[in-house]
């Protein structure tokens, strides 16, 4: 089952001539900052930038399922060998395709071991070393501007989110590139070209950011890699797209659980920290508003920092279910409380929950405690479904980075 190239060979003909990327060389292509930022349907056969040497650029690997792409997305070279090695077993092991049942991409995320209890947050670079980590991305990971936003999640969480970032990334320009040679082959101009791109692959238009004091609203925001924003046919923004993975603050495993927060600041600085770790990814910031009304005929849990906030982030980040009188937490439509981190050992790591202090283990943004909304169950993500309004939204000050 040989490996696709990202670009569709008519694609990659006409993106040359016009500017947009480079011929492969040691099965590498340099393509254009536009072209990476842009959708599908902003690059047409007549659009021409200044060409790729004059312009921000990126090296990409030619082909989607390589050991230069497990290189791209973080793996060591010597990692990234072996794994490619591994896979090929699997792949002559399983080759009718109807019955592969693996993906490339989860191939490779399954050379991250399991979670272990870190001791010391100091400890993580030299764990992702003997992982095989590159030392770019680990670079990347532990860039002391965004310590406490790392603080917040473990090592493996950020290999892997890092990971799954950049690899989509490539997906969608694998994914654009099939759309832009379908509609070339059959289009017989220009705009038929936009129609049916824009059709096929709609557009959310940004928004200038609105306040947060919208009489009647209540306005809470996400930062988020623009890859992982699913839209609906009409170009709405999915916000089951948003739905959190396991563990996190407070679902140890399983359920759906949405996270926002009604401070800008807090969701611009976690927005720094994706694109440090990559500069490719274009995140961007979702902005979700829903009446005040909803909110009120929840109503929301309001849960300060003491014994039950331990108790619950201590448990759910070790990966386990609340038990007892604690699962009735789950029932809760919405939870507004703070964010969790941790300054020295992991939460998860803790002997328990009275170890866990202020301090050390709730995440500050600019010296004030940061808040997050938790929303909670399916019938919640229906709801906001119905009353809220997701959109990406464009900022009227320079963004944080």
């Amino acid at each position: 089952m040989a490996s696709r190239p990202i670009f569709a060979a008519t694609d990659a003909a006409i993106l040359t001539t016009h500017g947009h990327i480079q011929p492969a060389t040691r099965r590498r292509r340099q393509i254009s900052g536009s072209l990476m930022f842009s959708e599908a349907s902003s690059l047409s056969e007549n659009s021409v930038d200044s060409g790729v040497s004059l312009v921000r650029s990126f090296v990409i690997p030619e082909f989607m399922e390589s050991v230069e792409t497990l290189e791209y997305i973080g793996w060591g070279e010597e990692k990234a060998t072996d794994i490619w090695a591994r896979w090929e077993i699997v792949k002559q092991t399983e080759s009718n395709e109807i019955t592969f049942q693996q993906r490339f991409l989860e191939y490779a995320l399954s050379a991250i071991p399991d979670l272990k209890l870190e001791d010391r947050q100091e400890d993580w670079d030299a764990e992702m070393l003997n992982w095989g980590v590159g030392d770019e991305l680990r670079a990347a990971i532990m860039d002391e501007a965004y310590t406490n936003i790392r603080l917040t999640e473990s090592a493996q969480y950020w290999v892997k989110d890092t990971m799954e970032i950049r690899y989509l990334s490539l997906e969608r320009l694998q994914r654009d590139s099939r759309m832009r040679a379908q509609i070339s082959a059959t289009s017989t101009n220009n705009a038929t070209n936009n129609a049916t791109d824009n059709r096929e692959n709609p557009e959310v238009i940004p928004q200038v950011a609105t306040s947060s004091t919208i009489p009647g609203r209540l306005i809470l925001y996400k930062a988020i890699a623009k890859d992982r924003v699913g839209q609906g046919p009409t170009g709405e923004i999915s916000i089951e797209s948003l739905v959190s993975g396991t563990p996190s603050d407070f679902r140890g495993v399983g359920g759906t659980t949405l996270y926002f927060t009604p401070n800008l600041e807090v969701a611009e600085h976690c927005r720094g920290y994706i694109r440090r770790r990559y500069n490719a990814a274009a995140p961007v910031m979702l902005e979700l508003s829903v009446p005040n009304s909803f909110i009120e005929a929840l109503p929301p849990y309001f849960l300060r920092f003491g014994d039950l906030w331990k108790e619950i982030v201590y448990t759910s980040r070790r990966g386990l279910l609340l038990r007892g009188d604690l699962k009735r937490i789950y029932q809760l439509p919405l939870i507004i409380a703070p964010i969790a981190c941790s300054q020295n050992r992991t939460i998860s790591s803790l002997d328990d929950y009275h170890q866990i202090s202020s301090a050390r283990h709730v995440l500050y943004v600019e010296d004030s405690e940061a808040i997050q909304y938790v929303f909670q169950g399916d019938t919640m993500l229906y709801s906001l479904e119905e009353h809220g309004e997701a959109r990406l939204v464009s900022e009227t000050s320079g963004s944080a980075s």
